[in-house]
């Protein structure tokens, strides 16, 4: 029965990157071409939906949020902002695909009378599309994932406001609909929530929150965050870990997960491959080690340097060390690249993802008590947040939370600016990995204040380029022409962006 399931997610993963054969096709019987059970197309959906944000943690957004740094390669030119439509084109292509095979998931729940499946497809459009809008900006949303379909081979672009609007109305939809689900009724194939519809309705709600958050400083949003908040019968919402959107990867099929570990370990007992490319960052690295934050050793792994000679004394002790954001081939020569962390082995063993966790919603909530969208003790659900975000990482002890819930960095200011300075920075940490959603709360918020490197020459980019094939689609040339008058580019900010930040100062070298 394993291997049977594990062959179909990665045909379906396979169908839905190569985007040149119709899934639905392989799976009709003859004798009765409507009857394609939904449940097939939820592995590769769910998978890719994920993969997606996982992506994100290395890519563009956790290198604009300086989650991850880069050494050399191509991906150098996110961390100088050296961008091109041929920078994002598969960002844009792989999720734009997904949503057609959604759009088959909907459409066949709703031939057959399945409103689980029929929710479960809203929700997973919302959340991939609700990517693409933080992004990019104006997306095609009526008309995503329908090119097959004659007449829409070009979708036609619509307003990020517009876009909220509709994805809030289609959770809307799959809450009422889990709602109104009576008995037990079956979802299969479901690798996210084992067919848990209570836990699906909870995370359609929670999601609503966070997208009315994103657009809270652009319209009054707060009475229906109230609405949620304030009624959990008709809106409920994540209560603890267990209910958070958490995809946990069968070891056979986590090839697509960018940061899972190999299966050839070195021998020297780190856990950790010191050699990878990737660094954590100095502004992260910073800020945890300001904080006394247990979430530094989990989160980076100690310096090869400092490994080494840890090994040959225990006196010498392990050094975690970000590395500096947007530096040239020139300046990375300058370094030795041994002196600085990459991700730590904690999370490199891991098989999880956090899609949306309960730490966040948390902190959401937190930041509507301060904002005076609802009524409740801000730094009490501020304390909550952080607890939850270190008890994601049983790496750490009881004691050490317990210190640190204990101390200063855990304590809400009265001050309202301060408070969401707090928040929004705990935010930017809670989502290490989740490069678009910590790219799109940074851009909210404007909190953690970010640097850029010595020699980089502009400011942090505000939104992802188009790819270069859908700037060829007529419809966005007409969009982006009557807008601007132009190709839109990445320093154009996205409709939910409350002004442009601080030009932020330039680090110099150490």
């Amino acid at each position: 029965m394993m291997k049977k399931y594990i062959l179909i997610l990665l045909v379906g993963a396979a169908f839905s990157m190569a985007g040149c054969s119709d899934f639905e096709e392989l799976n009709v019987n003859p004798n009765n071409p409507s009857t394609v059970p939904a449940n097939l197309l939820l592995p590769s959906v769910i998978q890719t939906a994920v993969s997606s944000m996982t992506g994100s943690g290395n890519g563009a957004a956790g290198q604009f949020v300086q989650h991850i740094n880069y050494l050399g390669g191509n991906n150098e030119s996110f961390g100088r902002y050296n961008l091109t439509g041929a920078s994002f084109r598969e960002e844009w292509n792989g999720p734009m695909r997904s949503v057609k095979d959604i759009n088959q998931i909907i459409s066949i729940a709703e031939k057959n009378s399945q409103p689980q499946y029929k929710a479960i497809g809203l929700i997973c459009k919302v959340y991939i599309l609700s990517l693409m809008t933080d992004a990019y900006g104006d997306i095609p949303y009526t008309e995503a994932g329908r090119a097959n379909e004659n007449g829409m081979e070009f979708p036609h672009f619509q307003a990020q406001e517009e876009v909220y609007g509709l994805m809030l109305n289609d959770l809307e939809t799959a809450n009422q609909l889990i709602k109104n689900i009576t008995g037990v009724v079956p979802v299969n194939n479901d690798i996210l929530y084992n067919g848990n519809l209570t836990k699906w309705r909870k995370f359609a709600n929670s999601l609503k929150l966070r997208i009315l958050m994103r657009e809270s400083a652009k319209k009054d949003v707060s009475t229906q965050v109230a609405a949620i908040f304030n009624n959990p019968t008709d809106y409920p919402v994540f209560t603890s870990s267990t209910d958070q959107a958490t995809l946990v990867y069968n070891n056979t099929v986590d090839f697509y997960n960018w940061y899972i570990q190999p299966k050839n370990l070195p021998s020297d007992g780190s856990g950790v491959i010191f050699g990878d490319n990737h660094r954590v960052s100095e502004a992260l690295a910073d800020s945890l080690k300001s904080k006394n934050d247990p979430r530094l050793t989990v989160f980076l792994a100690p310096t090869k340097k400092s490994f080494t000679a840890h090994q040959q004394s225990l006196s010498n002790p392990l050094i975690y060390r970000g590395q500096p954001v947007g530096l040239s081939t020139t300046e990375q020569d300058l370094l030795d690249k041994d002196d600085y962390s990459v991700i730590g082995s904690a999370i490199r063993s891991e098989s999880r993802a956090f899609v949306m966790s309960y730490s966040e919603l948390l902190f959401l909530k937190s930041e509507a008590i301060v904002r005076n969208m609802i009524q409740g003790n801000a730094a009490n659900e501020f304390k909550q947040a952080l607890d939850a975000s270190l008890s994601k990482w049983l790496q750490i002890s009881s004691v050490d939370k317990a210190v640190f819930l204990a101390g200063d960095a855990a304590s809400l200011s009265a001050s309202t600016s301060v408070a969401l300075e707090q928040i929004g920075t705990q935010a930017w940490i809670d989502s290490f990995l989740n490069g678009f959603e910590a790219y799109a709360n940074w851009r909210r918020t404007g909190y953690p204040h970010l640097y850029v490197g010595p020699s980089v020459a502009s400011v942090i980019p505000v939104r992802y380029i188009y790819s270069d094939n859908e700037q060829n689609n007529p419809n966005l040339i007409e969009w982006t022409n009557t807008k601007y008058g132009r190709m839109v580019n990445e320093s154009d900010i996205v409709w939910f962006q409350p002004q442009v930040w601080d030009t932020p100062s330039k680090k110099t070298m150490n």
